[in-house]
């Protein structure tokens, strides 16, 4: 899977999760425009991922989050977690790993 469908996955999932329809996010984007996020054929831009999630109150990460997840659905979601964490920390922008 190519990350535009497992990002569009993504948003469908947690759209729907939120009991939206595409309908909801009009205001934010077009149905016709979600409906393409969704089935992968057109990517958003960070602005636009930013407010769907905005819309959908969860965190702008969540949905790139998600679609490594699919993109790789036989590691186990915390361990993506745990190597953000790993980063993070790396790059300085946490001060120590949580024990996990």
């Amino acid at each position: 899977m190519e990350f535009n469908e497992a990002l569009g996955l993504a948003v469908q999932a947690l759209r729907r999760q939120r009991g939206l329809t595409q309908k909801d996010l009009l205001g934010t984007v077009s149905t016709q425009y979600l409906s393409d996020i969704e089935r992968g054929k057109r990517a958003p831009s960070v602005a636009v991922l930013a407010q769907i999630c905005e819309r959908l109150q969860i965190h702008e990460a969540l949905p790139v989050i998600l679609a490594k997840h699919l993109m790789r659905p036989t590691e186990p979601l915390l361990q993506t977690l745990r190597e953000i964490e790993g980063q993070l920390f790396a790059t300085g922008f946490i001060d120590a790993l949580p024990v996990h």
